[in-house]
């Protein structure tokens, strides 16, 4: 019996010297080593994506708090309100009241120094403010805010041509422009400016009553 027992303690020494010698072998410490590096490998692959989002994401909040510091700016320096005005007054000769509140709009009609006009709205554009006025019950038109004031101005500038003879009021500063109107003698028009043709003749450039604008040989007109 005692021998049996030798040969088996024996024999457990041998397998498990074996089985440690498997173990710690040079090619099994590399299969645990390339199971570790896999690992690292997998976590990383895993871990850059994360690391990607995280960067995008950064810089998306960083692009959105400049576009909100720019909003605050402009917000800053937007200048306030003005108050609408009643009424505003021309401070200028042949002042352009337009369709709209720019000048590529069309020219309604022309105002004269002194004209007071009726303001029902504003408009704040590029090119400065704009008042909305009101031309009579079925009309209304624009005018820039640098051509009126909010105080009554003197019309006394302003200059005027009296017709001495019925004369054509025409296109432009010779005969050869169609005619837009014949005014009789003694019709009051706004001056606006004269005119020397390449024939020499003299012409004034004149507003009807009606807003219309056209030109008048200087021979049948006297200036006040």
């Amino acid at each position: 019996m005692k021998r049996k027992a030798k040969w088996a303690v024996a024999a457990s020494l041998a397998f498990g010297m074996t089985a440690g010698a498997l173990l710690f072998t040079p090619s099994a410490m590399k299969a645990s080593e390339e199971v570790v590096l896999a690992s690292v490998d997998w976590v990383t692959s895993q871990l850059n994506p994360m690391k990607n989002d995280i960067a995008n994401l950064k810089a998306q909040l960083a692009a959105q708090q400049q576009q909100i510091q720019q909003l605050q700016q402009q917000l800053a320096s937007k200048p306030a309100s003005p108050s609408l005005p009643s009424v505003v007054y021309v401070v200028k000769n042949n002042a352009a009241v337009r369709s709209g509140a720019s000048t590529s709009y069309r020219v309604i009609t022309y105002k004269q120094a002194g004209a007071s006009l009726q303001v029902v709205g504003a408009h704040l554009t590029s090119q400065g403010l704009w008042y909305n006025i009101i031309l009579s019950s079925s009309l209304k038109g624009w005018i820039y805010s640098g051509d009126v004031s909010t105080s009554a101005v003197s019309s006394d500038s302003t200059k005027h041509v009296i017709a001495t003879a019925a004369v054509n009021i025409r296109k432009g500063a010779t005969t050869s422009y169609p005619i837009i109107a014949t005014v009789p003698k003694g019709t009051e028009m706004v001056y606006i400016q004269p005119f020397t043709n390449s024939k020499g003749e003299k012409w004034y450039n004149v507003q009807l009553s009606d807003g219309r604008r056209g030109w008048m040989a200087a021979e049948f007109g006297e200036v006040k």
